[in-house]
């Protein structure tokens, strides 16, 4: 067998110096998905490393001929690739890097060899080809320790540096490198620190494997010792000039630039040889560029013309932007961004770039959507606003005294940052949860039905809620079934800061005094890693007792010694059983599913491998809970980051069936188009927009912009000092004086939001087409009827800028439905009804379809939607509905027939 093996083109001996490459290489991969935080689950990687695989044997069978290759260079070329490219949890696009990369190999040759190491090709041609879907692995996958980079660099130096006589071109690469490194943090010492420059380069792994594995390929790098430290002054020399434009991905580049000039010099040298010389290169060429610009140039013109499928659906619907002066809505600019502590006045625009939300409910029992909004950013005036819905898209602004004081000074109560509508005493009036950044989370009751007036008053200290939070996030449910709603309060960073041996308050606008020369412990307060941050400050779950809040244990919640950055927290029935269960959405960390026991306690669902439920893409922002395919078991759509550095893209959870399991969920926002790829991904809200019975996407994008802090024309980019504060360790990132300073500057700003419509196994963006056009920082979604025609009209929160409403208007015959506001008996089952799943089912054509909803609180990113359930019918609706209600998970049913085309007020009975 081995004497047949070794008959195969270039099987490897056990001295041939891709062996220990091989071996280093797969040992950092799985220790990558195991341990470091790779992006990368094992069915990608193998997607990835069998292609490689394939190809090349496949090409060189092809343009060759002979005995078959043993594709071992090419199994180093899969686990490069594994390791340097992120992209999201989709499958195909695993098969795309090796693609580049092996046909570089037999497209672009010199003399029978290739020119370009091939991972490097296939890193350089995803980054300028496939713009921005794949990208270069972020630096927080690395793991950010001086010993992975020590294991690599070691490894490499005794096991394949030696082996190939490549000493000169690495020693003389690290050398000018770490030149230009030190003259780079001396010319921007006034922007970041130093430390924060040389730290971060020289301890990244990423750039220990480029240097030891990539520009050292004895195929595609010099020989003679002289040349060898030709190209590393050459390398470091281009990567100097790249980091001048504040380019990301600059040593690739800079390899892929030396590489691409030596391949035209040696060219051009070659043109001495004559026609001859030159005939004979054309025609060894001629075949391998035609046959695989012809396979290239079939897959370019299919993936186009499925776009263009896409692109031939239409809405019928149109987004209409309401004028201010028809709403009265309006906020103007505040001055928060000054009142920040001047030692992290820096980062101040980072740590306040959350808190625009939108809260909708019926305040007043009239029947039209209400709105409540926090927008800690703009004027005291402005910063949080209660307005009633007067009809025809026009508010009334009303006074909250309770909350005049807390809205003006930010430094003694902290931010507003959120809100909740929910009935929390059982009296059939809406109350208002207030969540508090750096203060006190609020409580204020509504006194309608008692006094016969709408006026709240602040029952916080009264019923327990009083602990200091950093908080953006908050839901409600009955989570023990006995008829009252509790709460879940998150904290996003910890609400003390822990470096001190008795915590302190962390209060952004007035940190600590240094104690002693040196002191920085009041600075220890960012995530301590980019992809397992455990020092936020989590979440809590306060029972309702009746007469107040009791908080629960950590343990209780399946959370001891878990302490996320929670953005987000959808809390309703996954499972099919009645009770509401918990999914955490996690920045900087894993997301947290957690299962309700029915006995008090949660259990966690976490898989075990990358990709899993549990094991996501660290950058968990919305979460929204829906029946997307209405198959009776709640998904859930998770936004995220989809930029340069960080090709991830949203998750799309859905839900077989079997979610104890982490197999029962699988992730298909690539596979159904609901990626939201180069965008910077935010709040979203799912509901039926065009009323064709499945639900609809809408995704709000964008980071931050220099609207409020304007010190330069333009917009200078800030994405590229976040790499560098990347690729530092904890100690280093953990630290806001160590990292760069963001004020004038911007990230991913002017964004468009997405409005993904459901046909069934997919979604279409159609956000132009239906006039979602404008460009900005946006962060809630909240989807409210606000004028009850059947339609579902929108509110978006944009960071830098007033709210924006937009009327849905139909434009061509309109969809049927059927609308329900649901009123529990306030003793098995809460007023709000909250946890009530309703079917509904009618028969078209010969088929008959049924639709899920559950009534929830909160579905999304600091938005709070219309709560009432609004039923799409299609173009050809019934005109009578039946329906099933399970009163707040009730396992019997309540059967009605409604009536299609309007409202319908129901009332538990007692």
């Amino acid at each position: 067998m081995i004497l047949a093996l070794t008959r195969w083109q270039r099987f490897p001996l056990l001295s041939d110096p891709r062996v220990p490459v091989a071996g280093i290489l797969f040992v950092y991969l799985v220790l990558g998905m195991t341990v470091l935080g790779f992006n990368r689950s094992p069915l990608q990687v193998a997607i990835t490393v069998l292609t490689a695989i394939g190809l090349d044997m496949l090409f060189h069978r092809f343009f060759v001929g002979g005995p078959p290759l043993f594709p071992f260079s090419a199994l180093i070329t899969g686990m490069g690739l594994s390791i340097l490219i992120n992209y999201a949890h989709g499958y195909w696009l695993a098969a795309i890097p090796p693609l580049f990369a092996i046909a570089s190999k037999y497209l672009i040759t010199w003399r029978g060899r290739h020119v370009y190491n091939p991972a490097l090709f296939g890193v350089v041609s995803c980054i300028l080809l496939m713009e921005d879907v794949i990208s270069p692995a972020p630096a927080y996958q690395w793991g950010g320790s001086y010993a992975v980079a020590a294991f690599v660099a070691t490894l490499a130096i005794f096991f394949f540096a030696m082996r190939i006589q490549r000493m000169a071109l690495i020693i003389s690469f690290l050398g000018f490198y770490t030149i230009g490194l030190l003259v780079r943090a001396w010319l921007t010492r006034w922007h970041v620190p130093p430390e924060t420059w040389l730290m971060g380069a020289l301890t990244a792994p990423t750039f220990y494997l480029f240097t030891f594995f990539m520009i050292t390929d004895p195929q595609t790098s010099p020989g003679p010792r002289p040349k060898q430290i030709l190209a590393g002054f050459a390398i470091a020399a281009f990567d100097f000039l790249l980091h001048l434009k504040e380019s990301l991905y600059t040593f690739f580049f800079a390899a892929f630039i030396f590489a691409t000039l030596m391949f035209l010099w040696n060219h051009a040298n070659a043109l001495r040889e004559g026609w001859a010389g030159l005939k004979g290169r054309l025609r060894f060429g001629a075949r391998r560029w035609s046959t695989l610009g012809a396979a290239g140039g079939l897959l370019w013109f299919g993936a186009h013309s499925i776009a263009a499928v896409e692109q031939g659906e239409r809405a019928n619907f149109k987004l209409v932007e309401v004028a201010q002066a028809q709403s009265n809505v309006a906020a103007r600019q505040g001055d928060v961004l000054t009142r920040v502590d001047p030692r992290i006045a820096h980062i101040g625009k980072w740590l306040l770039s959350v808190g625009d939300a939108a809260v909708v409910a019926d305040i007043d029992n009239d029947g039209l959507q209400d709105m409540f909004l926090t927008l800690p950013l703009k004027h005291a005036d402005d910063r949080v606003a209660l307005y009633r819905n007067l009809g025809n898209f026009a508010f009334e602004r009303i006074a909250v005294p309770v909350l005049g004081d807390i809205a003006a000074h930010p430094e003694a109560h902290g931010l507003p940052s959120g809100g909740m509508f929910l009935d929390y005493d059982n009296d059939g009036d809406q109350d208002l949860l207030v969540t508090i950044g750096y203060g006190k989370t609020r409580l204020l009751q509504n006194q309608l039905i008692g006094t016969g007036k709408l006026d709240f008053i602040d029952v916080s200290e009264q019923v327990g809620l009083n602990e200091y939070t950093v908080s953006i996030a908050a839901n409600a449910a009955d989570y023990d079934h006995d008829g009252r709603l509790d709460m879940v309060i998150a904290n996003v960073t910890s609400p003390t800061l822990r470096a001190y041996d008795t915590p302190v308050p962390f209060n952004l606008f007035k940190l600590p005094a240094p104690a002693y020369a040196g002191d920085r412990r009041m600075f220890d307060f960012m995530h301590r890693t980019w992809h397992d941050a455990n020092n936020g400050g989590g979440m809590a779950l306060w029972r309702n007792t009746g007469g107040g809040f009791a908080k629960l244990a950590p343990e209780q919640l399946g959370l001891a010694g878990e302490h996320r950055w929670t953005t987000s927290i959808g809390f309703g029935d996954l499972d099919g059983d009645g009770w509401p269960d918990l999914y955490a959405a996690n920045d900087f960390g894993p997301d947290q599913l957690l299962l309700n026991q029915r006995n008090g306690k949660f259990a966690m669902v976490k898989g075990s491998i990358t990709g899993q439920i549990g094991r996501d893409t660290y950058k968990g922002m919305n979460a929204t809970l829906a029946d997307f395919d209405n198959n009776g078991f709640a998904d859930i759509y998770i936004s995220n980051v989809h930029e340069k550095l960080q090709a991830e893209g949203s998750l799309l959870w859905m839900n077989s069936g079997k979610p104890g399991t982490p197999a029962g969920w699988s992730d298909h926002a690539a596979g159904r188009n609901a990626l939201n790829e180069k965008r910077f991904g935010w709040g979203a809200a799912a509901g039926d927009l065009d009323l064709d019975g499945k639900l609809d996407i809408v995704q709000a994008n964008g980071m931050v912009d220099n609207a409020y802090d304007k010190v330069a024309e333009g917009c200078p980019d800030y994405w590229y000092w976040n790499d560098k504060i990347a690729l530092t360790r904890p100690d280093v990132h953990g630290f806001a004086d160590r990292w760069a300073d963001l004020r004038g500057r911007c990230i991913f700003p002017h964004e468009r939001n997405r409005v993904y419509l459901n046909r069934g196994q997919h979604f279409v963006d159609v956000a132009a087409q239906v006039g979602l056009t404008q460009e900005g920082n946006s962060r809630g979604v909240a989807l409210a009827d606000f004028n009850n025609d059947g339609r579902l009209d929108m509110l978006i929160t944009r960071q830098f800028a007033p709210v924006s409403i937009y009327r849905n208007e139909a434009q061509t015959a309109t969809n049927g439905w059927v609308g329900l506001d649901l009123r529990g008996n306030g003793t098995r089952c809460n007023r709000d009804a909250v946890g009530t799943r309703v079917v509904i089912s009618d028969e078209q054509g010969g088929v008959r379809k049924s639709q899920w909803r559950e009534v929830l609180v909160i579905n999304g990113f600091s938005a709070q939607n219309d709560r009432r359930l609004l039923f799409g019918l299609g173009e050809k609706a019934p005109a009578k509905v039946a329906a099933k209600i399970h009163w707040c998970g009730a396992a019997e049913a309540q059967d009605v027939v409604i009536d299609a085309g309007r409202y319908h007020s129901l009332s538990q009975a007692n």
